[in-house]
Parts: C-alpha cells; structure tokens; sequence
C-alpha cells in the first residue's frame, strides 16, 4: 500500500486524467508480486523483499505507462467529423449567468421528472390516508405484506406464515384488505 500511495502522490496522478486511482495501483503491484513469486531463487542469497520490491514497482509503472498511453491515444484521436476529444473537468463552472458547474448541466437519464415526483407522492399520501382508514389488523397486514415496513415485498405464503395464519386465510385478508382500501381512496369516488 505505501508504494502505491506513495507513487500516486509523487506522479500526481489523481489531477492527471487517467482515470487511476491507489486500489488500481495496489491490484497491479499484487499481480506484480504474484508473478515474481515462482522466479524467484533463494539459493542466489538474496532476500525475497528484495527480490520482489523492483517487480511490485514495475507492475505499478507499466500499468501508469499503459493508462497514460491509452488517455494520448484518446486525446489525439480524430473522429471523422474531425473533432478532437479533450479533457474536461465535470467541476468546471460553464459560462453564463447562472454559474452553473459542468455536472449540474448533465441530464440524469435516471432522475424522476417533477411532474412524476409530485404525482408518486399525491399517490402515497392518498394510499396512507385510505390505510388510515382501514382496521389495524388490515392496515398491519398490507404494510407488512407491500413492503412498506422493511421495504420489502413479502409473498403471500411468507405473510402468512409470518402471521401465523394459512394460506387460504391470508389470502381472504389480503382480498377483503385490498377491497376495504379500494373503497377508502378518493379517485375511487372521482
């Protein structure tokens, strides 16, 4: 760890662009250390640290001589609209006067639309309030049952035995539950 930790910082390679981090380092030093394993001789008097520092450094380098080549190779090359690639920092604030950095104008093709948010959450409080509603052994066995307990959903035979009923049983609950809450939510009645 101290060779990679230290080759990290002498190289300055968390600032250099190759996408190179410390583990990165450590994992060719480990593939480095077990190839030198089976060359090496004790009967030539020397001491296998010794030995095996040089490979473990080597290891190291190649890989920093390979990212580096890769990220020129990417650097140069022309696409055949001849554009040219160059680096860019994502923490770079853009022109403009909204002084926005370069990562807040990346859309997230993840995120949730506003419109989507507000109506998943106009949905839950209409659920919660329809639940509300409902006896306590329904409101307990549709929240245990939906995963909204411990945000996991639990199959019918699961919920039944976790309530120490059969599965016929759970089942009549979970149909008179889910029809008790279908005529307690307001777009039921929209």
């Amino acid at each position: 760890g101290k060779v990679a930790n230290d080759l990290f910082r002498s190289m300055n390679l968390a600032q250099s662009g190759l996408n190179l981090d410390t583990d990165d380092l450590k994992q060719a030093g480990n593939l480095g250390l077990w190839k030198a394993v089976p060359k090496f001789d004790a009967a030539r008097g020397m001491k296998f640290l010794t030995y095996a520092a040089p490979a473990i450094r080597n290891a190291m380098m190649d890989m920093v001589r390979d990212a580096f080549a890769a990220f020129e190779q990417r650097m140069v090359t022309e696409d055949k609209d001849g554009v040219c690639y160059q680096r860019v920092s994502l923490d770079d604030v853009l022109p403009g006067e909204e002084q926005l950095r370069r990562i807040e104008a990346i859309a997230d093709p993840y995120a949730m639309q506003p419109q989507s948010i507000m109506e998943e959450q106009e949905s839950r409080r209409e659920l919660y309030y329809g639940l509300k509603r409902l006896t306590q052994r329904e409101q307990t066995y549709l929240l245990y049952r939906y995963g909204f307990t411990d945000g996991e959903e639990h199959l019918l035979i699961g919920t039944a035995i976790y309530f120490h009923l059969t599965k016929g049983r759970a089942k009549k609950t979970e149909e008179q539950a889910m029809d008790n809450l279908w005529l307690e939510l307001p777009w039921w009645f929209d």
